[in-house]
């Protein structure tokens, strides 16, 4: 070690400042840190082997001694400067939110360097440095925090402590020079353990740490003066309300959503008519604001008086309710709506999250998403000018329905009064018309204009007479498939005219040739222009009618063979049989013929059941034998038909209908 303490002064000594005199045992000096006497070795020589410097006892501790002798080192040198510059002090506070968040923030002093009035030792490890304020600095020796200790100033209270923060024992062997230039980093090691500016500091501390809670709104404004027993959350909800309505006096302007209202009403007749109104968003500016001014029934949050220089509403008065988690129920909207007064609502609770005031100022005055209309004065008038308009529109509309009601039913009166044949015969003449015409071309195989004309009027006839068949009970007069150039009526008026119609055949012959040709889906007719074909024999040749016998046969066996491709579709056969009697029996037979299941279709137990009962099975059309007779499967006299056929469908019109719904599945 270099330095140590003179035992007679007290004052840290440095091993060249001895004499010869002072050398070994007679140095005089102790440890600054255990106490215990030194030995100076080599002290005062100008060649060495071994450097200079205070030696322990044989077998003392000296770690420790080293490093405090070190400090004392630094601690003289500071005093010969005699400068010292004192570290910046800063304390930290932190304040717990309403929502339990925790805010912190610090408050400092600036480092200020001083000089050094006196210095005066008291201890081995300390000492009081006196500054030129008249300010009295104790230096302690040690490296970790502890109390101020000892010294007091002038009012009672303990002199500030600073460390010195120096646990490097090289230190101890530095010479002066050394030692000074080390002390040029010394400001950045020193820290306060306390300052006679703590208390403001803190408190200062404090004062921001709240405020930043003030500042994302959680804490209670000085303003508002809340009861001590009320719970954190509803303090922060009061927190809310209470800043939203602060900020809606400072701002005096709030943007609104928009209006939309539907109006619909429906007519007799079951016609919906509908009504659309809307505004667009926009800002509303406020004056004469009150806050929780008594309105009726109500203490809205604010009363004032709101105008929009954009659409020119006007508001005398405008309420403003503020929500947070208190929502608005159906008996306080009744109670807003009775006062017909504009009311409005901002729902706080559909922020989430914690925000500024800045962000809140956001929301509650410039975004519309959070609001809604609880009460709208213009809405309302609007509301009553498209319901009353709408109420008219509903009175014509009902008039124009019952009006045409009126002239339908005459109408049918009239349709009813006349034969149905003569509504037929009238049907057929403008179908044939409609179907010529379209089949009159020129040489170049285009539709004569005359043609075009004639045609659309003989339409125009078809239609209406098929809408009078219709109300006489005989739908689908007015069908595609009836009245194609190439469809049902074509063909059969074709057979029954004997001459080819809405086809450019040159006769008969090719038109009968052409259907007995057709694939797919036109072949489920084919048994019905068979049907025409025997109503009205066309006129053939014997080769011809060889040829076309053969045709027939080829068809009727497919039929008997039960090939689907040729069940004939029923859908029109009442208004055919009405048209075309010559037809009738034939349709009534072919009809009767498809909707009766095949023989493998019936199983025994059917059959004996049927047999069984001795008389007409409501299971299906079949005939009625002695009791405990069992018909053979696969015999004809098991089936109904004709009168029998349809007695049985009468009396069973349920069981007929899934029989035959049935039999036609498979």
């Amino acid at each position: 070690m270099a330095w140590a303490r003179d035992s007679a002064t007290g004052e840290p000594r440095y091993i060249h400042e001895l004499d010869a005199e002072h050398r070994g045992a007679k140095c005089g000096c102790v440890c600054l840190s255990c106490g215990e006497p030194l030995t100076a070795v080599n002290a005062a020589k100008a060649e060495f082997v071994r450097r200079p410097h205070f030696r322990h006892p044989e077998g003392a501790e000296k770690d420790a001694c080293l490093v405090l002798s070190a400090r004392a080192a630094a601690l003289r040198q500071l005093h010969a400067d005699g400068w010292i510059e004192l570290p910046r002090r800063r304390m930290s506070a932190t304040v717990a939110g309403l929502s339990g968040t925790f805010y912190e923030a610090w408050a400092e002093l600036p480092p200020v360097k001083l000089h050094i009035r006196n210095v005066n030792y008291q201890d081995p490890i300390a000492a009081v440095v006196t500054l030129d304020d008249g300010r009295q600095v104790r230096v302690q020796l040690t490296g970790t925090p502890g109390e101020a200790g000892g010294a007091l100033d002038a009012n009672g209270l303990p002199v500030p402590t600073i460390f010195l923060d120096i646990d490097d024992p090289a230190l101890a062997a530095m010479q002066p020079d050394e030692v000074r230039k080390r002390l040029t980093l010394l400001p950045e090691v020193l820290r306060w353990c306390s300052h006679p500016g703590d208390t403001e500091l803190l408190a200062q501390a404090a004062a921001q740490a709240k405020a930043r809670a003030l500042l994302f709104l959680d804490e209670v404004p000085p303003e508002l003066v809340l009861p001590l027993d009320m719970e954190p959350s509803l303090r922060r909800e009061t927190v809310l309300h209470f800043v939203a309505k602060q900020i809606l006096a400072e701002e005096q302007r709030v943007a609104v959503p928009a209006l939309v209202l539907w109006c619909t009403a429906e007519t007799v007749g079951g016609d919906i008519l509908s009504r659309r109104w809307s505004a667009q968003d926009e800002v509303l500016h406020l004056e004469c604001i009150a806050l929780e001014t008594r309105v009726g029934a109500l203490v809205p949050d604010l009363t004032c008086r709101a105008w929009s220089n954009e659409s020119g509403a006007q508001y005398q008065p405008l309420l403003i309710e503020v929500t947070v988690t208190n929502h608005i129920d159906d008996a306080r909207l009744a109670r807003i709506r009775e006062l017909q007064q504009a009311a409005l609502e901002i729902d706080l609770s559909r922020t989430g999250g914690r925000m500024t005031r800045d962000e809140l100022r956001r929301l509650v005055v410039e975004e519309v998403a959070i609001k809604r209309w609880l009460y709208n004065p213009v809405l309302e008038a609007q509301r009553e000018a498209l319901s009353a308009e709408l109420e008219s529109q509903v009175r014509e509309r009902d008039a124009e329905h019952a009006e045409r009601d009126r002239l339908a039913a005459e109408h049918e009166a009239r349709v009813m009064a006349t034969p149905v044949g003569d509504i037929a015969r009238n049907y057929l003449e403008a179908v044939t018309a409609m179907l010529e015409a379209s089949a009159d071309t020129d040489n170049d195989g285009r539709q004569r204009p005359e043609a075009v004309e004639a045609q659309a009027t003989a339409r125009a006839q078809v239609l209406d007479a098929a809408e009078r068949l219709r109300i006489h009970g005989y739908p689908g007069a007015a069908d595609e498939d009836l009245l194609d150039d190439h469809g049902i009526l074509a063909r059969i008026l074709t057979c029954r005219l004997g001459r080819p119609v809405g086809f450019r055949q040159p006769n008969v012959i090719g038109v009968l040739n052409a259907l007995l040709q057709m694939k797919g889906r036109g072949r489920e007719w084919l048994t019905l222009y068979l049907i025409a074909t025997r109503a009205y024999p066309p006129a053939l040749t014997d080769s011809q009618s060889t040829w076309f016998a053969g045709k027939v046969e080829v068809v009727r066996e497919a039929v008997r063979r039960g090939d689907d491709a040729y069940l004939r579709p029923t859908t029109y056969d009442k208004l055919l049989a009405l048209m075309f009697p010559e037809m009738a029996e034939g349709l009534a037979y072919e009809k009767a013929k498809r909707q009766s299941p095949p023989s493998r279709s019936l199983g025994a137990s059917n059959a004996r059941i049927a047999a069984g009962q001795g008389k007409q099975s409501a299971r299906g059309p079949l005939r009625s034998g002695p009791p405990g007779q069992r018909p053979c499967q696969g015999e004809d006299v098991l089936w109904l038909s004709g009168e029998a056929l349809d007695e049985w469908i009468a009396k069973n019109p349920e069981s007929a209908e899934a029989w035959f719904r049935g039999a036609n599945g498979r």
